[in-house]
């Protein structure tokens, strides 16, 4: 590589040569003319250097080069007549300058975005005043005339005033321009602004005091939130932190007048309020005088602050504590002019226990011994929820009057009302400091004086009236201090296991014996129980066996009626029939003894005989005839009729025998059943029926007792008539 470049150099070397050559013959026999034509061309290109067009888009800027004045010593930029770059610009147009004097240089138009803001440095100007960190504005129509701002004072270095969005024809060698992101408060937060330039703080403010308008100033006017710096400066505005806040927006701000910090507004949870602490204002004085004496019976009922200084304070523009706390809500506070306190107004559980109380992951459980800055309060970050504290503490631990070690949870609730919360902060600093301070010490002296009182088990059989007490002191104690106790909870006391053993031996035994009578009374309970189910179960049975044992003896009851009738019937129906037989045998005798009186008694006889055989009860005629063979014996039937006619022949041949008197009827009374009713109830009309034999059912929800048959007198013995 490096012999192929020499090779092309000296062909490129000797290519020029031969044109020299050829210029110097040719111009031998041509000089006039080229004499002519170099003069035309020089005149031509002369006129071209020195002509400049500047674009839309562009600004000229001029140097002089010569035949001027030389810059003072410490001077930039050039004034007319001077050699150097000038302040003055070249707008869009076609310009024609000398090209040995000027030179034009062609810069773009300065364009600022919408959401920016440029910082302008002068180059050149007055020097800054003493104590100043940027210049003030002056009139030269936004940067744009340089030459107006050095004639009418303009200060080098930065400056007060910026450019907003826009196109600017800046002379870029007099102004160096820097971009810078506009000010945006985003939706809940808040702007705090500190000037970085102004009137010096005094040194007993730790924020800028507010500017009045001095109506003696001219120059004094709104500052439009800090986006005009110059009228910040004439108003009199002091450097450091400002009261005023910007509110969520867009702002166009010189950030090298105002640092603009963004906060989140501060919000106060449901169940708090905020306590204010003012550092507006002048440092609190304290007069040069003696140390006050102590009193020797200090307590909380004294006034909180001595009259040199004075904490509670109704001004904000005071510092301070300010009395009206604010209630829950959003607020746009200025943080480095007020610092909030949160204190608790709803109930403060205070636990003191050996395991964690159960609950939510939104719950800060902080340490006896936190770690934290104590003003903070509640130690709320971004897993705990806003309005929600517990504050914890180790088991207590006291000693009884027989020599016990018995552990105690106790937790206690209380309550800060709204109006006293200011003095809380006042006087302890925070509610962490009161609970420390005054509510941990108290319930521990509390309950181990009561212990150091009290021997152990009955430490803790009385431990709702231990639990009283100890509330009632908590109330009068917490009182003083503008506290309210609201309940206090004894949750578990732990006593020594040696202890124990034998108490719970003892009421082991004792609940054992309760138990045993119980299961006694519950066994009778049972059997009762059984018996009445079994009973109950039965109960269908027992009422159908009941009145079948009733129906069984109703109907027994009607046999015997039954039979009795029966009985009575026969007898009465025998007696009427024997009566009968006797009558028609009387009534037969007495006919018979009528006829023999007649016609004799053979005769009558013979008469029956007669009537007998009328009636066939007496055959005198052989159903069957019996051959005789043999030894010529008869008959049966024949022997009969020989013998009845041997009879009959006896009786009429014989002559009838007649009695000595005449016969006499025998006189009866009719016949009556001694069964029967008697002769004057006879024929009385019935005016009762006869009750029924058979009981009535019983109540199916009452005992039934038998029926037992009535029993009825023996009948009389039955006397037979005799005949006469």
């Amino acid at each position: 590589m490096p012999e192929n470049d020499s090779i092309g150099s000296d062909t490129s070397g000797i290519a020029v040569f031969v044109v020299l050559v050829a210029v110097v013959v040719l111009g031998l026999f041509f000089l006039p003319l080229l004499i002519t034509l170099f003069l035309v061309l020089f005149l031509v290109i002369f006129f071209l250097m020195g002509l400049f067009l500047i674009n839309e888009n562009q600004v000229g800027i001029l140097t002089r080069k010569m035949m001027g004045q030389k810059m003072p010593p410490g001077q930039v930029i050039a004034r007319k007549g001077e050699i150097g770059v000038l302040a003055t610009v070249l707008n869009p147009g076609l310009y024609w300058r000398l090209p040995i004097v000027w030179r034009v240089q062609k810069a773009p138009l300065i364009e600022i975005p919408e959401d920016q803001v440029a910082m302008v440095e002068a180059i050149d100007g007055r020097p800054l005043q003493k104590g100043r960190l940027l210049g003030d504005e002056v009139e030269c129509n936004q940067f744009q005339d340089a030459e107006a701002f050095l004639r009418n004072g303009g200060y080098k270095g930065p400056q007060v005033g910026i450019l907003r969005p826009g196109k600017y024809r800046i002379n870029v060698r007099a102004f160096s321009l820097s971009l810078s992101k506009a000010v945006s408060i985003p939706a809940e937060n808040i702007g705090i602004v500190t000037a970085l330039d102004g009137r010096p703080l005094p040194p007993r403010f730790i924020l800028a005091p507010p500017v009045d308008p001095d109506p003696k100033n001219p120059n004094a006017r709104s500052h439009n939130f800090f986006q005009d710096g110059q009228a910040f400066i004439d108003t009199g505005g002091y450097r450091g932190p400002q009261i005023p806040t910007l509110q969520p927006g867009n702002y166009y701000i010189n950030p090298l007048l105002f640092d603009v910090e963004t906060v989140p507004i501060q919000e106060v949870p449901p169940g708090f309020v905020a306590v204010l602490r003012s550092n507006i204002g002048e440092q609190l004085e304290r007069s040069d005088i003696r140390p006050t004496p102590v009193s020797m019976t200090p307590d909380f009922d004294q006034t909180i602050t001595s009259e040199m200084e004075k904490l509670l304070t109704d001004t904000e523009t005071k510092r301070g504590i300010l009395r009206a706390p604010r209630s829950p809500g959003k607020y746009n506070m200025n943080t480095v002019a007020y610092t909030a306190y949160l204190v608790p107004t709803s109930a403060i559980m205070v636990d003191w226990a050996s395991s964690p109380v159960p609950g939510s992951p939104s719950m800060s459980r902080p340490s006896t011994r936190p770690t934290e800055d104590t003003s903070r309060y509640p130690y709320l970050d971004q897993t705990t929820g806003k309005g929600t504290e517990w504050f914890k503490f180790e088991q207590l631990r006291v000693t009884s009057k027989d020599g016990f070690q018995l552990e105690v949870d106790v937790r206690v609730v209380i309550r800060i009302l709204p109006e006293n919360a200011a003095i809380i902060i006042a006087r302890f600093g925070s509610v962490f400091n009161l609970i420390q301070q005054i509510v941990h010490p108290l319930i521990d002296a509390e309950f181990r004086n009561s212990a150091g009182e009290k021997k152990a088990l009955e430490f803790v059989q009385n431990r709702s009236q231990l639990q009283q007490e100890a509330l009632e002191k908590a109330r009068t104690t917490f009182a003083r201090y503008f506290v309210e106790a609201q309940n206090l909870l004894i949750s578990y006391i732990k006593v020594d296991q040696t202890l124990l053993a034998t108490q719970t031996e003892k009421e082991i035994a004792l609940q054992q014996q309760a138990q045993y009578e119980q299961q006694a009374l519950a066994a009778e309970k049972q059997i009762a129980v059984r018996e009445k189910t079994a009973i109950a179960e039965k109960q269908p049975q027992v009422v159908q066996a009941r009145l079948d044992i009733d129906i069984n003896a109703n109907k027994a009851v009607a046999a015997v009626k039954e039979a009795e009738g029966v009985r009575d019937a026969t007898r009465i129906r025998a007696d009427g029939d024997s009566a009968a037989i006797v009558r028609v045998g009387t009534a037969t005798a007495d006919a018979y003894h009528a006829q023999a009186d007649v016609v004799g008694a053979e005769r009558v006889a013979l008469i029956k005989v007669f009537e007998e055989i009328r009636e066939g009860k007496i055959v005198i005629t052989p159903q069957s005839v019996v051959s005789v063979t043999g030894g010529g014996g008869e008959s049966e039937g024949g022997t009969q009729g020989a013998l009845f006619s041997a009879f009959l022949a006896s009786l009429l041949s014989g002559k009838a025998t007649l009695p000595g008197q005449p016969f006499r009827p025998t006189e009866r009374d009719d016949y009556r059943s001694p069964l029967g009713p008697p002769p004057s109830q006879a024929t009385a009309p019935a005016t009762t029926s006869a009750p029924s034999p058979v009981a009535a059912l019983p109540n199916l929800e009452t005992p039934m007792k038998p029926v037992t048959p009535s029993k009825k007198p023996a009948a009389s013995p039955r006397t037979e008539p005799r005949d006469e």
